[in-house]
């Protein structure tokens, strides 16, 4: 997992597999973005191929901070598993919840 900057964002790239495991490091990543500036929140899952509930539950409480602080997160993904997830949970249909297929479209709207 890593951290790009773009402007004055913070891209959080995730690849591979985010488990149990992994969720904290997820978790602190974003947290860290929430922290670290006042703008919105992008995290880059084009090269996910799995996520577990232990990563699902850290997007929602991630969510939540940032809706309390009138900001969004994009989610980057044109992984149809990913997106099936995402939708399974309904964190698609939250506030402040935006996904996209790629970069591009995702720091267009913030732009």
């Amino acid at each position: 997992m890593e951290v790009n900057d773009y402007e004055d964002l913070s891209i959080i790239r995730a690849e591979g597999e985010i488990d149990h495991w992994r969720a904290t490091e997820l978790e602190q990543k974003i947290d860290d973005a929430i922290r670290g500036s006042e703008n919105d929140v992008i995290v880059d899952f084009s090269d996910l191929t799995y996520i577990d509930s232990g990563g699902i539950s850290v997007l929602f409480v991630q969510l939540k901070k940032l809706i309390e602080k009138e900001r969004r997160m994009i989610v980057v993904t044109e992984n149809k598993n990913i997106i099936k997830i995402l939708r399974l949970v309904n964190i698609i249909n939250q506030k402040n919840f935006e996904l996209k297929p790629n970069l591009e479209q995702a720091k267009r709207i913030i732009n």
